[in-house]
């Protein structure tokens, strides 16, 4: 009987490791099999795909509670939807969880293309390009906090060296007018203005969702089984929670080195300032000494 719950039980895991890697099994295949020629041909369709799927939204406009946010969560619910709006494009082609993270976050979203080496601060050298994702500081409070997220349009920035731009399309966002923030709108956005700050790009790697869709079609998301479907969505929700913990994690853990650097200078500035008062008090004290010896000097003269 033990013998057979052992054989029952390797048999077990077996089975559940299969699952999890047919769920995965289709795109690294695909990968393999493929020519980097044809991986590059693959990422430049994404590309276009994700865009034109975008575009196919534009005019779109409803409360937080729509089918974008039913989407993301499975069930009717009030939600900003930015971040959600950049994931379900990327779902439509087949990218979601490999090229594009499905997040609700910005900052969340920021930080999976960031431990991937796919995130470029403004700052950088890097040339935004269609199919890139822009990450936007709506508060232009001049840090790199991020509140809003797009899809580009096109590649490169136009509008001179005086006025570098980008195009983009957002969702949960205002109309060209900027009008209300529940439309889905294609946008000539600055680098820097009144409005928004851009504050990033992240350049999504198309080619690792090959095998969901585009020209490798055999090895479609059709073809995946319920079962390793509903695996890898598990595996996937893991994942992204493991990553929003580790995100309010070091969040946290800056904010106590900030809060502990201010400290540390308000306490020497309060130090310094003692010091002064101290040495200023010392100063009148030497000050009161020399005129006490002038006057019993002055005195003694007299005498």
């Amino acid at each position: 009987m033990k013998s057979k719950r052992i054989i029952i039980k390797l048999i077990s895991v077996v089975l559940v490791s299969v699952m999890i890697i047919s769920s995965f099994a289709t795109s690294a295949f695909a990968a393999t099999i493929l020519s980097k020629a044809d991986r590059e041909e693959y990422a430049v369709n994404a590309c276009d795909e994700i865009v034109r799927i975008a575009r196919e939204q534009i005019g779109f406009y409803e409360d937080n509670t729509n089918k974008f946010t039913t989407w993301y969560y499975g069930y009717e619910t009030d939600a900003y939807w930015c971040s959600i709006f950049v994931s379900w494009c990327a779902d439509q082609i087949g990218a979601v969880g490999t090229s594009v993270p499905k997040r609700s976050a910005c900052s969340s979203m920021r930080n999976w293309f960031d431990i991937r080496g796919d995130y470029y601060p403004v700052t950088s050298d890097y040339v935004p390009k269609k199919g890139d994702i822009v990450f936007i500081n709506t508060e232009v409070d001049g840090t790199d906090a991020v509140h809003h997220v797009e899809i580009i349009t096109e590649n490169g920035f136009f509008g001179g060296k005086d006025n570098p731009r980008i195009k983009c399309i957002g969702g949960n966002t205002s109309d060209l007018n900027f009008n209300g923030s529940e439309y889905v709108t294609e946008k000539t956005r600055p680098l820097n203005g009144s409005r928004a700050q851009i504050v990033g790009y992240a350049h999504p790697k198309y080619e690792k969702s090959m095998g969901l869709i585009g020209r490798a079609n055999a090895f479609s998301e059709k073809t995946k089984l319920p079962f390793a479907k509903l695996i890898e969505s598990k595996f996937i929700s893991l994942i992204y929670s493991m990553e929003v913990a580790w995100s309010n994690f070091t969040t946290s853990v800056q904010m106590s080195v900030q809060k502990s650097n201010e400290k540390f200078k308000n306490t020497c500035a309060e130090i310094d300032a003692r010091i002064n008062s101290i040495g200023k008090k010392s100063d009148n004290v030497d000050s009161s000494v020399e005129n006490s010896t002038s006057v019993i000097e002055e005195t003694t003269e007299s005498a």
